[in-house]
C-alpha cells in the first residue's frame, strides 16, 4: 500500500486516494470467511449463485495490483536519491516487524520467539497474513531508482507493447494451454525459466503500467477516451477468468487475466474523477482525500482490530448465504473504527 498520499503531491490525483480506498475495502475482504466461501461449492453445474460468488471472487483479486499501480503513479514520477530510498524502506520495514508482533501476539495470546522469527522472514506469520504486500512494497522500494530509469524513459507505445506481452504470456498462452490439458488430459505449461520480469512480475509490471496510464497519458487523448470501455473489459476479463476456472475447478482459479481488470478498474475511475479536474470538489472530495489518507493505518490495523470484530459480525456459525453479507458489513465497520484511530492517532502526532 503506498505510504505518500496523493493529495500532498497533486490536488488533482483525488482518483488515486479513491482507488486507495476501493482497494483497501477489498484487501479486507479478501481475508474473511465470506470471500474464501466463494470458491467453495459442491455442485457439479453452474448457478447464478455461484457466478455471482465467483465475480466479486475475482473482483477481490485486483486489490493488491491496484496498490501497486497506485504506487507507481506516485513513486515513479520523479528522481528519488538512494538516501531516500534506504529510509522509506528502514521505514517500512520497522512498520511491518512492529505490526507483525502485535497481530501475532493478539491471534496467538503469547510469542514464541524462535517460531516468530522464522515465520517473519517467510512472510507466515499468524495473524500477519496481510502484511506480506509490505514484504513486496520493501522490494518495489530498493528497486525505486532502477525502475524509476525505466520510468523516465518509457512512451505510451511502451506501456501498450508491456500489456500486450502480458496479455499474451500470461493470459492467451496459458489459457490456451488450459484447454490443451483438459481435452488431451495432459499437463502443459510454460517453461519457468522464460520469466521476463517487466511482463510477469506483479511487483514490477504493475508500477510502471501504473505510471504510465496516470502520468503518461495525455489529456488530449484521456477525454477521447470512454469510461464505460474500462468497464467493459473489466467485466469481459472477469466472465473470461470465471468461465477458465469452472473449467480448471475452483481450486485452481485462473488469474491469467487479473491485470486486465485492474486496469479497467483504474482506468475507470481515473476517468470519472478526471472529468471533475479543476473543479472544486466540495464534500465528496474532501471526504475521498480524507479516508484516502486513512487507508494505510486501517490496512495495519484490520488483522489486529479483526481478532475482535470478526467473530462478533462474521461469526461461525451463519448460512453460506449470509457470510458474504456479513463480511461486507465486517469491512465497513472495520475501516470505519481503523480509520477513526488512525485519525485520531494523526491528531495526536500533529
Amino acid at each position: 500500500m503506498p505510504l505518500e498520499s496523493a493529495n500532498k503531491q497533486d490536488n488533482k490525483l483525488i482518483h488515486l486516494e479513491l482507488l486507495r480506498i476501493i482497494a483497501c475495502f477489498l484487501v479486507i475482504l479478501n481475508h474473511t470467511a465470506g470471500y474464501i466461501n466463494c470458491f467453495v461449492y459442491d455442485k457439479d453445474y453452474i448457478t447464478l449463485e455461484l457466478i455471482g460468488n465467483l465475480f466479486i471472487g475475482m473482483l477481490v483479486k485486483i486489490n493488491v495490483p491496484l496498490f501497486f499501480m497506485i504506487t507507481g503513479s506516485l513513486l515513479l514520477n520523479k528522481d528519488r536519491d538512494y538516501n531516500y530510498v534506504f529510509k522509506k524502506a528502514i521505514k517500512t520495514f520497522g512498520i511491518l516487524l512492529l505490526f507483525s508482533i502485535v497481530a501475532n501476539f493478539c491471534n496467538q495470546g503469547h510469542i514464541y520467539v524462535p517460531g516468530f522469527i522464522r515465520s517473519f522472514a517467510t512472510a507466515k506469520v499468524d495473524g500477519a497474513g496481510p502484511y506480506w504486500y509490505l514484504y513486496a512494497y520493501i522490494g518495489i522500494l530498493l528497486m525505486l531508482p532502477f525502475l524509476r530509469s525505466i520510468a523516465a524513459r518509457l512512451s505510451m507505445r511502451d506501456v501498450i507493447y508491456i500489456i500486450i506481452a502480458r496479455t499474451l504470456i500470461t493470459g492467451i498462452i496459458p489459457m490456451i494451454f488450459l484447454f490443451l490439458n483438459v481435452i488431451m488430459d495432459s499437463n502443459i505449461y510454460i517453461a519457468e525459466d522464460f520469466n521476463p520480469v517487466i511482463f510477469t512480475v506483479d511487483c514490477v509490471f504493475y508500477p510502471i503500467v501504473g505510471f504510465g496510464l496516470d502520468r503518461l497519458l495525455e489529456k488530449e487523448k484521456t477525454d477521447k477516451l470512454k469510461a464505460i470501455s474500462f468497464i467493459l473489459l473489466f467485466l469481459g476479463a472477469n466472465v473470461l477468468e470465471i468461465f477458465l476456472t469452472w473449467i480448471a475447478g475452483l481450486d485452481n482459479v485462473y488469474r491469467g487475466f487479473d491485470f486486465l481488470m485492474a486496469i479497467g478498474i483504474f482506468m475507470f475511475i481515473k476517468l470519472i474523477m478526471g472529468k471533475r479536474a479543476g473543479e472544486e470538489t466540495g464534500n465528496i472530495g474532501g471526504f475521498i482525500k480524507l479516508v484516502g489518507g486513512l487507508t494505510f493505518g486501517i490496512y495495519l490495523l484490520d488483522p489486529i482490530v479483526g481478532n475482535l470484530l470478526k467473530p462478533l459480525i462474521i461469526g461461525t456459525r451463519r448460512s453460506d448465504n449470509m457470510l458474504l453479507l456479513m463480511s461486507f458489513v465486517y469491512c465497513i465497520v472495520s475501516m470505519f473504527i481503523c480509520g477513526v484511530i488512525t485519525f485520531l492517532f494523526k491528531k495526536i502526532r500533529k
